[in-house]
């Protein structure tokens, strides 16, 4: 299989991640793609329950939250998510934040696409844009967990607007 970028499927993303995901393949056993993320973008702490989750970091600095331990992530890093773990992350930068993922078995393409806007030459960005107002019904329908705590600021779904949470991250960053 080949996949020229022109050929996969794009979506814009919601708050509080503010960027876009480009979806490769979905096989039997996983589905793949890119994800990009603006400065103060952010992925919300999140489980999967059933999930091996992969990333390898090309662009970018960024912090991973990875259940009680953050840390700072730049080109090159491989990351693996074992399923029933909590993560996040969040652009620690001036630049997008941007990995390529693979999620085993499949089925993170489908929340992608259940909250996401088409990307399309000739479209214009609409982000930010506020998450779906069913959103926990979305997650809880593909390949998500409900979090018990909850998340809590900076990791929960709330926007981050000043540069100065994430420095004081990256600081504590281990």
């Amino acid at each position: 299989m080949i996949v020229h970028p022109e050929e996969a499927e794009e979506h814009w993303q919601p708050q509080p991640a503010n960027g876009w995901v480009r979806i490769y393949a979905r096989t039997a056993g996983l589905s793949c793609g890119l994800q990009e993320l603006p400065p103060l973008g952010k992925v919300r702490e999140h489980c999967h329950p059933r999930h091996d989750e992969f990333f390898h970091v090309l662009e970018g600095e960024g912090l991973a939250k990875i259940g009680d331990r953050v840390c700072l992530t730049r080109p090159g890093s491989f990351l693996h998510i074992p399923p029933g773990i909590r993560h996040g992350f969040i652009n620690a930068g001036d630049v997008p934040y941007r990995w390529f993922w693979w999620f085993s078995p499949p089925g993170l393409e489908e929340f992608f696409r259940a909250i996401g806007r088409p990307k399309r030459p000739g479209l214009p960005d609409p982000t930010p844009y506020p998450r779906p107002a069913d959103v926990v019904g979305i997650e809880l329908a593909t390949v998500f967990a409900p979090l018990d705590p909850p998340a809590i600021f900076p990791w929960d779904a709330t926007p981050i607007t000043d540069p100065g949470i994430v420095q004081a991250l990256r600081a504590q960053a281990g």
